[in-house]
């Protein structure tokens, strides 16, 4: 049932994962609903099953090694869905001065290192649908040798930690951090969790723009926005929204296996 509260909607929100079942509410605009505002709303379900998966991991003797301070992570490829990028975009514009220029300059300094590099059309053909596999990894590989650190992050460690993108909450490793160092020659073993909010709002957007989706490296998430932004507007009926997002969370959800 839905229930109308101080000119907004409050929607029952169910999730059955292979890591529990998630029972929720979920404030939403009456007429309209922005995917970038839904977007930052789902941020603490991502949360939610990767503290769900963590426990699972405890319970059979596995720990998490990602702690604060650790952030080899922050220095790869991330990818974001459409409106995880406005949201990023929108995040930066509301910072005060000098905060937004230092940030927005972080940005900058990053893709025009890339440029000059040669490696900035080199993460555009991340978006072409033919690329294989291989040309994949070999592109996120070359980015991560880069050490391009994060432009929110200080002294190591997360300056957004409370709006960081889904990929950021549900990558957890249980081999040792230092391994993070270089994990295209380090075994990596990263804790299985189901959920892929940024797979499934990709999706979204696609069918709400009718385009392809989109996954958009987070260093780009300025430039790209600025590009397209349509990202920012895009608005649909907030409980039909809702609904299929949850259904495609639910589809795009992977087996879990500890």
């Amino acid at each position: 049932m839905d229930i109308a509260l101080n000119n907004a909607v409050i929607y029952p929100l169910a999730l059955d994962l292979p890591e529990g079942r998630i029972q929720a509410q979920i404030e939403l605009s009456p007429n309209a609903e922005r995917l970038v505002d839904l977007t930052y709303k789902m941020l603490d379900i991502s949360s939610t099953v990767a503290d769900m998966g963590v426990r699972a991991a405890h319970r059979l003797g596995l720990t998490v090694a990602c702690h604060r301070g650790c952030a080899h992570c922050c220095r790869q490829l991330v990818p974001l869905s459409a409106p995880e990028a406005a949201m990023v975009f929108e995040f930066v514009m509301t910072l005060a001065e000098p905060r937004r220029s230092e940030i927005s300059g972080r940005f900058s300094a990053a893709v025009t290192r890339l440029e000059k590099m040669g490696l900035l059309s080199e993460l555009k053909r991340l978006q072409d649908p033919a690329i294989s596999g291989r040309e994949q990894t070999a592109i996120t590989r070359t980015y991560f040798e880069q050490q391009i650190a994060c432009p929110f992050l200080d002294d190591e460690c997360c300056s957004i930690y409370a709006v960081r993108p889904s990929m950021c909450r549900e990558y957890l490793v249980c081999s040792p951090a230092d391994n993070c160092r270089n994990p295209y020659e380090q075994r990596i073993d990263k804790l299985p969790v189901s959920m892929r909010l940024s797979q499934a709002l990709s999706h979204i957007w696609a069918g709400l723009t009718q385009t392809r989706p989109v996954l958009v490296p987070f260093i780009l998430a300025l430039q790209w926005t600025a590009d397209n932004p349509a990202s920012r507007t895009m608005a649909a009926k907030p409980g039909p929204l809702l609904h299929v997002l949850l259904k495609r969370i639910s589809e795009t959800a992977v087996a879990v296996e500890l």
